[in-house]
């Protein structure tokens, strides 16, 4: 039986164990003991005795191992170094840990495997299990300089019994740490590997991801461990190659550790391969703390048997469960001490451990770490960076959050957030927008394609405070000036015209912010409630934005506005035709959609009182708002069809600008390298926004011959998981079809085409439910290209690349260009697309639309300009066509007052 230190639980285990190195080479277990026995003799030989101190600072190898084992047989103090440490930090870990000899990369002889008559007693832990200092490890040095962290061999052996007990490693499992094994979390995989039996695949410094899931899949790869970082770029692996997904369905256990694991990360993880991400928590300073398992995966698990979690405050106070507050551990397995100056050991008397990291615990115990405690002040608010960061990821953002100290703020937050998709940081800041409070937002964005990392595959904060640092300071230097504090008046001379007005917006802005659940109630009988979130953060995120757009392009005053508003996102229409144009317009006259007339007029009489402009509700029908108020103004906005938009604009006078927003195709373009999963997941974030009663739904989406099946069933499966409710219903992920036209154009639409139907179908009038449903055509069928308010996807196989250009570059697409989504790599698509569309790779229209900047297309019949008798298909901006176009409406000169 294999020798164990006291304390550690026996098992009837079998010894065997084996090591298969990165190049695919096996040890079976005769091999691995005899070169431990012949690492023993060679060390011995070198003057390794007990209490030894040895500092191995080589790369993950086999080799690396067997001296492990080794120094552990000869009851050495063993010194983790990581293999990428700098020279200057190898030398100062030498000088204080007292260090006597180092085994790193290359430089030991080679050691020759060599009969042994009991591997069984190779290594002996019982004497190293007994060592106070057994190992000597270095904190992550995130609150100052590394500490050298001291254990002793049994707080060690113990803590890795019970870890293996609550995950269930078995001495058939094959074992794949994807870690640095000179860190906590990998050296005590390579420990369990070897206390419990098994196979350990090992995974080098140059290893490619993809070639050692495949050798372990060779050899029936059961248990992964790694980083979070290593979990997206398995993801991106899986993409690739789908095949290995299914390959890698030997896997019962997929750990992570050593960063926090983000919400949307463990949820990409689980969509992607039905598997949760088994999260855990430990430290340097005690080893394994609470691990997830497999049965039991939520958060990092329940702490281990005889770990005590709690959560305190500031103050010393300790929190109920649910209160996020400092983690604080009690366990007798805490480390011996530090190592001081001298190389002596500092003791630790106590049993208890602050850790430092901010979390919470829930009813059931299980932890759920943030992050580190760092608070730093702003605006008089007590914020947490990496709170921010978790609730940033919960967004899908990446992030992590840098604070500056700032002598007026107190601190200015960098977000430095990692796109590969190269998302700009107007996105993201709108994408923030919906996790974040307002105090809590960042003042500067950083994208880069990924974040920096240390050796462990943690977030290099260091790298990551230079680069906020250097960002910030480049963004000072290039917006400081643009306007002067509390006033609107630029550097260059202009005012905003009636700049009185951006209070009114301000309060409106509070108003509905404060004020939800009256809006809400509005909304949401057109809506459902996602939705309606979605559309209040729009709204508010396009007050924000005002004085910055009006100050940008610079429209001078216009008299008088006419607005026909939209039979959708009332709330956001307000916004953008009639708040925003407040601030250049001295009156507004606008008409409700009648199919929303309802609604609209309520949410007037809501906000009206609190912004207190003269914004005039039109009660009667379009045609008499067409020859009353639309005759008598300056500017004209209307949105709806094109061929009412032509009806009103011929009876316009040349001196009048009329805006024309419509709808567009909106074609999906899905190329063969393109993650179908996302691709399919983006189309049903925007298909079925607003139930799909939006003019943003993509009305056909081309998928490639060859994969079109694998886009569909992962169409089919998105939709398949989506709940139907009522609108008022937070949970519900689509509801029912408010448009009575739009209930009738997609029962006679499914009729037609029944034979078409892949996914859905089905349609229930007492409830309005149209079920999201899935039509196939071939790319030469005569597909009526029709818009439907309805969660309908068309879904066409295009043969060639070319041929698709060759559609999408035709008469009937170029008059309708408005916006395109291409998901995938195809550079010579999304340039013909680009042409003409407002173009998207890999994400969606919803995600790039920002209120306060041009948007559209180049399709006439998708929107235009008219003025001096001229139509201009082009992307719009009210502000920006004012400023343009209306040579009358000249800018309003500083020192000018104008009239509220």
């Amino acid at each position: 039986m294999l020798t164990t230190c006291p304390g550690v639980k026996e098992r009837d285990l079998p010894v065997f164990r084996h090591l298969i190195s990165p190049e695919g080479r096996i040890w079976g277990t005769e091999e691995v003991a005899a070169r431990v026995f012949g690492a023993t003799e060679l060390l011995a030989r070198r003057g390794v005795e007990p209490g030894t101190r040895v500092m191995m600072g080589g790369a993950n190898s086999a080799e690396w191992i067997v001296d492990l084992l080794a120094l552990i047989h000869l009851d050495a103090s063993v010194v983790l170094a990581d293999h990428r440490a700098t020279p200057s930090q190898l030398s100062r870990i030498r000088a204080q840990a007292r260090v006597a000899l180092e085994i790193g990369d290359g430089t030991g002889d080679a050691v020759v495997p060599r009969p042994v008559s009991d591997t069984a007693v190779v290594p002996d832990m019982a004497a190293w299990a007994r060592r106070q200092d057994a190992a000597i490890s270095w904190s992550s040095g995130t609150t100052g300089s590394p500490k050298g962290i001291v254990r002793s061999g049994r707080s060690i052996l113990d803590n890795l019994a019970l870890s293996a007990e609550r995950m269930g490693y078995r001495p058939d499992d094959v074992f794949l740490p994807v870690l640095p094994y000179s860190h906590q979390y990998g050296l005590s995989l390579v420990l369990c590997w070897w206390l419990g039996g098994g196979t350990l695949v090992v995974y080098g410094p140059t290893t490619r991801l993809d070639r050692a899931l495949a050798v372990g899949v060779e050899h029936g790869l059961s248990v992964v461990d790694a980083a979070p970082s290593t979990y997206y770029s398995l993801l991106n692996v899986l993409d690739h190659r789908p095949a290995l997904a299914e390959a890698l369905k030997t896997v019962r256990a997929w750990c992570v550790g050593g960063a926090p694991l983000g919400r949307n990360l463990a949820a990409r993880f689980h969509a992607r391969t039905g598997r949760h991400l088994l999260d855990g928590y430990g430290a340097t300073e005690v080893g394994n703390i609470a691990l997830a398992s497999p049965a039991d995966p939520v958060g990092c698990g329940t702490p281990l048997p005889g770990v005590v979690v709690e959560v305190y405050d500031d103050h010393g106070r300790r929190l109920p469960s649910g209160r996020l507050g400092e983690l604080v551990v009690r366990t007798d397995g805490l480390m011996t001490g530090h190592l001081g100056a001298d190389g002596e050991v500092v003791p630790v008397v106590s049993s208890v451990y602050r850790t430092g990291d901010i979390g919470l615990l829930d009813d059931a115990g299980r932890v759920f770490p943030v992050g580190r405690k760092h608070a730093v002040h702003r605006d008089g608010h007590t914020l947490y960076p990496d709170r921010l960061a978790e609730r940033a990821e919960s967004a899908g953002a990446q992030t992590e959050v840098v604070a500056v100290p700032d002598e007026r703020l107190g601190s200015r937050l960098v977000f430095v957030i990692a796109d590969p998709d190269e998302h700009g940081p107007v996105h993201w800041k709108r994408v923030l927008r919906s996790v974040l409070a307002r105090y809590e937002q960042p003042d500067h964005i950083v994208v880069l394609p990924a974040l920096p990392l240390t050796s462990t595959g943690k977030p290099d904060l260091a790298v990551l405070e230079k680069i906020a640092m250097t960002s910030l300071h480049a963004s000072h230097r290039t917006t400081v000036g643009l306007t002067a504090s509390g006033s609107t008046a630029s550097t260059t001379g202009y005012r905003i015209p009636f700049e009185s007005r951006v209070d009114a917006l301000r309060a409106v802005r509070r108003y509905v912010a404060d004020n939800e659940d009256a809006v809400m109630q509005i909304l949401t009988e057109i809506s459902p409630h996602h939705t309606v979130r979605a559309e209040i953060r729009a709204f508010l995120a396009t007050l924000d934005g005002a004085e910055e757009e009006i100050l940008r392009v610079r429209p001078g005053r216009v008299p008088r506005t006419a607005v026909c508003m939209p039979s959708n996102i009332p709330l956001y229409s307000y916004a953008l035709y009639l708040l925003v144009a407040s601030l250049y317009s001295e009156h507004i006259t606008f008409r409700p959609s009648s199919e929303i007339q309802s609604q609209v007029e309520r949410l007037h009489a809501l906000l009206a009182p609190v912004h207190g402009l003269p914004i005039k509700l039109f009660e009667l029908s379009q045609r008499k708002f067409v020859t009353g108020p639309v005759r008598e103004v300056d500017l004209i906005v209307f949105t709806g069809n094109y061929s009412n938009a032509e009806t009103i604009r011929e009876g316009l006078a040349e001196d009048q600008l009329f805006l024309f927003f419509g709808r567009g195709i909106n074609p999906v373009v899905i190329a063969p390298d393109a993650d179908m999963v996302r691709a399919a997941h983006d189309v049903t974030n925007i298909r079925l926004y607003n139930s799909g009663q939006d003019c943003f739904g993509p009305d056909v989406v081309f998928a490639p011959k060859g994969r079109t099946e694998h886009f569909v069933d992962a169409l089919s499966a998105e939709l398949a998981s989506l709940r139907f409710g009522q609108n008022s219903d937070p949970a519900a992920d689509y509801g029912p079809i408010f448009y009575d036209s739009a209930l009738v154009n997609c029962s006679d639409y499914l009729v037609r085409h029944a034979r078409r139907i892949r996914h859905g179908g089905r349609i229930d009038l007492p409830s309005r439910r149209i079920e999201p449903t899935v039509l196939l055509w071939g790319f030469d069928d005569k597909m009526p290209l029709e818009e439907m308010f309805a969660p309908v996807f068309n879904v066409v196989t295009y043969p060639s690349a070319r041929l698709l250009r060759e559609r999408l570059s035709s008469p009937f697409f170029s008059e309708r260009a408005l916006g395109a989504m291409v998901y995938g790599n195809d550079p010579e698509t999304v340039k013909v697309l680009a042409k003409r569309h407002q173009t998207c790779v890999n994400h969606t229209l919803l995600d790039a639309e920002d209120g306060n900047r041009p948007f559209g297309g180049f399709g006439m019949r998708a929107n235009y300009l008219s003025y001096g008798g001229e139509r201009h298909a082009q992307p719009l901006l009210m502000s920006q066509a004012v400023a343009q176009h209306l040579p009358a409406a000249a800018p309003v000169p500083v020192g000018v007052k104008c009239p509220k």
